[in-house]
């Protein structure tokens, strides 16, 4: 399917690129009206989620009532969601890879995408409770 690439796609890219705090579409959004006061909520809603549809951004499940987040970072890695602060930290680690090949063979299947989100305390907030005691 080829698809265009518009200026209003073009400023989302350019906000999650700037931005890659895993923002939700109303932080987009937010952002986008800093930069380019005309733009409409709907546009920006549309044009994320054909980035999404055609891959080139990840949409993360909602880790609380704010909806999904949003990640430029396509590539294969997976994150962590602070309980503490709710700040989502991207994770990298090349066992992650074995252990999804693992389950293909083992299971007899192909995966095409994983997505992996846990739950525990970044090392700032963990820092913050330590200097705390």
């Amino acid at each position: 399917m080829n698809t265009r690439n518009t200026k209003q796609k073009e400023i989302v890219l350019e906000i999650l690129e700037a931005n890659r705090i895993h923002p939700t579409m109303q932080e987009i959004y937010k952002l986008a009206k800093l930069k380019y006061p005309n733009i409409g909520q709907a546009t920006i809603y549309r044009n994320v989620n054909k980035l999404v549809e055609e891959s080139k951004v990840l949409r993360l499940p909602a880790t609380s009532d704010e909806g999904y987040h949003y990640d430029i970072n396509i590539e294969p890695h997976n994150h962590l969601v602070c309980n503490s602060c709710g700040k989502i930290i991207d994770l990298y680690d090349n066992d992650y890879n074995s252990m999804i090949q693992r389950i293909e063979t083992t299971n007899s299947v192909k995966i095409s995408r994983s997505l992996l989100i846990l739950e525990g305390i970044c090392s700032k907030c963990i820092n913050q409770n330590t200097t705390k005691k």
